[in-house]
């Protein structure tokens, strides 16, 4: 005891060796503490040579806010740069997390993202993570950060269900933790620059979009496939002329912007269907698939022997796996699995084998031999017809 209360007078931050283990444990422990303290070194020089280079090279705040608009002039950006969720009887509408990246990145001087500080199991058997979401503005100082736990559960109309794939807990830790660390980001940047940055690409996307909706053959093309996305989450034509407050042959490149902006919500897991038409919250339009047709499918696709093209073929459709399949693409997703299974090949009949002579078996002759002979049938005389 006394020598551990020298060695901790010694050095007051070291962690005192435990009483009784192995000379092979004791080294492995303090190498532990030596590895941490690596770790925890290198990342200290890695933040002050971050704050160091931003105060030498401070942010010229106008070529910024240049490189974020020029940005937004990216059709493929602007398409995704933009959501709205409704807020009471309002609709708010908000820069996605693509558009938060870019403006973090040509802001410049900070640094953001997601960590994930702690997996853990519950008296339940849902496990939970704890995650950390941060911005921080390495040239002001200011630090943002949104701790939170998250159960590893998925949500559906029927109930729900817990994960414990590895995969699906990561997905669902990125997709929550991305909202958090959007705004973290937007906290970060100025709010006029936000503004600007989402009117930019606004002007973008309405511009390609009123050149593809003067043609007739864009217009229609443009249309079907829009139709074609929310139809297949249960949304028809009549729900968004309602939406839109305008029949299909009546809109606009404005109103395929609204379209665009409700797709891009959807997309992010910012709001369900169920905010903008309140009819679909019934009849388990948002639930998943149950157990049982989940197995139906797999069992299905495994006839096919092609899992990988339709593993493909979900993913185009936003479905990471069988159990995510929406209640209301059942009967789609079977039919299409269906449609590729291999034609039942119509084997050919077995050939005919040689009708055998009428002798007996050897074994079955003799029998027939040690019977006494029948007489003979007397042949009777038949009358010949006229054409024998």
């Amino acid at each position: 005891m006394e020598y551990q209360a020298d060695y901790q007078d010694m050095n007051p931050y070291a962690v005192a060796p435990a009483v009784g283990i192995s000379m092979v444990e004791e080294k492995r422990h303090e190498s532990g503490n030596v590895s941490a303290a690596n770790a925890e070194a290198r990342a200290i020089s890695e933040v002050k040579a971050q704050v160091l280079l931003a105060k030498q090279f401070p942010r010229n705040a106008g070529e910024s806010m240049a490189k974020i608009l020029q940005e937004c002039q990216r059709p493929t950006l602007a398409d995704a740069a933009v959501y709205v969720f409704p807020r009471g009887k309002e609709m708010v509408s908000g820069p996605s997390i693509r558009l938060a990246e870019v403006m973090a990145r040509n802001w410049g001087n900070n640094t953001f993202g997601l960590e994930v500080l702690e997996r853990r199991n519950s008296d339940y058997g849902v496990g939970s993570s704890v995650l950390r979401a941060y911005a921080w503005d390495l040239e002001t100082n200011t630090y943002i950060s949104r701790q939170f736990e998250l159960r590893h559960w998925r949500s559906t109309k029927g109930g729900g269900y817990k994960l414990t794939d590895d995969r699906d807990i990561y997905e669902l830790e990125a997709n929550m933790g991305s909202r958090r660390m959007r705004a973290c980001i937007l906290q970060m940047i100025p709010g006029d620059v936000t503004a600007a940055a989402v009117a930019a690409c606004r002007k973008t996307t309405s511009s390609g979009l009123s050149a593809s909706m003067s043609d007739p053959k864009k217009r229609a093309e443009l249309i079907s496939g829009t139709l074609s996305f929310y139809d297949r989450r249960g949304v028809t034509l009549n729900d968004l002329e309602d939406y839109l407050s305008a029949k299909v042959n009546d809109w606009t490149a404005d109103h395929m912007v609204r379209l665009k902006e409700l797709k891009n919500s959807l997309e992010d897991g910012v709001s369900t269907l169920a905010d903008y038409f309140p009819h679909l919250a019934s009849g388990e339009r948002d639930s998943v698939i149950s157990k049982e047709q989940t197995r139906e499918l797999m069992e299905l696709a495994k006839k096919t022997g092609q899992q990988g093209k339709i593993s493909d073929y979900l993913k185009t459709q936003g479905i990471a796996k069988f159990a995510d399949i929406p209640a209301v693409r059942f009967d789609e997703m079977k039919a299409y699995i269906t449609a590729i299974l291999p034609a039942p090949t119509t084997e050919p009949a077995p050939a005919q084998a040689p009708v055998p002579d009428e002798k007996p078996a050897p074994a079955q002759a003799q029998k027939t031999a040690d019977k006494p002979k029948a007489n003979p049938p007397q042949e009777v005389a038949q009358e010949k017809l006229p054409w024998q």
